[in-house]
């Protein structure tokens, strides 16, 4: 399993194509999973973080579930990066994150995820010390 982290920035061309960070495209690996993600980004999952997501949500209750795999199914996607490293977005993912022209790539665990550049700035500016400190204390850090 992959602990991806860092913060980059790149340009979308105009066919919605974005350039995976080396450091994260060599430790994906190949094909990769995108899909809507939390808090208005793009996920972007390696095979096996998407395997994971993919067996929590068959073995969650329809009753339960079937929104959450909704979220998660309807826009998903298998990419595989090109010669130039260049991942294409899909123009649903791209209108669901308001991607368009700039996008910040940024690594996050089993995932990377791609932002709106000021979607990224106004969700960052959200996490302070104390809220984070609060909630690590919540989870039992």
């Amino acid at each position: 399993m992959v602990y991806l982290t860092g913060y980059y920035e790149n340009f979308v061309d105009e066919k919605g194509r974005v350039i995976l960070p080396k450091e994260l495209k060599e430790q994906m690996g190949g094909e990769v999973v995108l899909t809507q993600g939390l808090d208005g980004c793009v996920y972007v999952l390696t095979r096996e973080a998407w395997k994971e997501l993919e067996g929590k949500l068959l073995a969650t209750p329809l009753s339960k579930g079937r929104r959450i795999s909704t979220f998660f199914n309807a826009y998903k996607k298998d990419v595989s990066p090109d010669k130039q490293g260049r991942i294409q977005l899909s123009a649903d993912l791209r209108r669901l994150a308001g991607i368009e022209g700039r996008a910040v790539i940024i690594g996050n665990g089993n995932r990377a995820e791609i932002w709106n550049p000021d979607r990224f700035a106004e969700m960052a500016a959200s996490l302070d010390a104390e809220s984070i400190a609060a909630a690590m204390d919540e989870l039992g850090f």
